[in-house]
């Protein structure tokens, strides 16, 4: 049942792709190299993949790092060294390295492939998600919990004094103000996540890259992975469009905040 009901949004989805790229690529047919003109369907459809894909995973990673980082800090002793041993080693091996033991390695053991498990795990898209949102959760969670410890004490001391209590202070106090400081930081990691999904085409995924790599096997022409480049420059700046746009909405101007004040001078 679960299994029809993903392949039916797939072909939805899928379906949806390509009328966006029918709509988008007929009109600019004619500037684009003779190389690129059969495939800007497929170019679109990795282009809206990759964007999905980058979009759930730093949705993810960010309410996953917002409740590790607050564990991180009110959390018993033994949860902050699992916590602590899974950053370390989600931050100190290589994304391709998790994608490969994730969709390769499991696939070995038969109580995985039998499991209800396998019906995620033997997508590429899925493991792509997962794995992805795990990475990205472990630098997001350093960025959150780094930004909190260098606070003042002096806004803990005075929600205590206030009687609050330190899960309330977590997050009324010091979480909102550490997602202030740590902003520009967050954003460079969706940049970064940008760039590491393009290895989820190692995994079986069509995205951006993973088209640019079929197509160019049969063409052989580098304007392909060319074209592929323009528009991973055009998702970054998208991405780069969308965190300066909550950052203004979001967080209220402050004097202490230096780029408040240059934003000001600007308007």
């Amino acid at each position: 049942m679960l299994d029809s009901w993903l392949k039916s949004i797939y072909v939805l989805i899928k379906n949806w792709h390509f009328s966006i790229a029918e709509a988008l690529c007929t009109p600019i047919m004619a500037w684009l190299p003779q190389s690129i003109t059969p495939h800007c369907n497929r170019f679109i459809d990795g282009f809206l993949t990759t964007f999905e894909l980058v979009i759930l995973v730093l949705l993810g990673a960010f309410l996953c790092a917002r409740l590790l980082s607050g564990i991180l800090i009110l959390g018993p002793p033994w949860a902050k060294r699992l916590l602590n041993a899974y950053v370390y080693c989600f931050r100190g091996t290589p994304v391709l390295i998790q994608l490969w033991l994730v969709y390769y390695g499991l696939a070995q053991f038969v109580w995985v492939r039998e499991s209800e498990l396998w019906l995620f795990l033997s997508s590429g898209w899925w493991v792509g998600l997962i794995v992805l949102t795990l990475n990205s959760a472990a630098y997001q969670t350093n960025i959150l919990f780094g930004a909190i410890e260098n606070l003042e004490p002096g806004q803990s001391e005075g929600a205590s004094s206030l009687g609050l209590s330190p899960y309330l202070t977590y997050h009324k106090i010091l979480l909102p103000q550490a997602l202030r400081v740590s902003w520009p930081a967050l954003a460079n990691e969706a940049i970064l996540i940008l760039k590491a999904s393009a290895l989820v085409s190692t995994i079986t995924v069509l995205d951006l890259m993973g088209h640019a790599r079929t197509i160019f096997s049969r063409s052989y022409d580098l304007w392909v992975y060319g074209g592929a480049a323009v528009l991973y420059i055009a998702l970054t700046a998208i991405i780069t469009l969308l965190a300066y746009s909550i950052r203004r909405i979001a967080f209220k101007a402050l004097p202490a905040d230096e780029w408040f004040k240059n934003l000001t001078k600007k308007n």
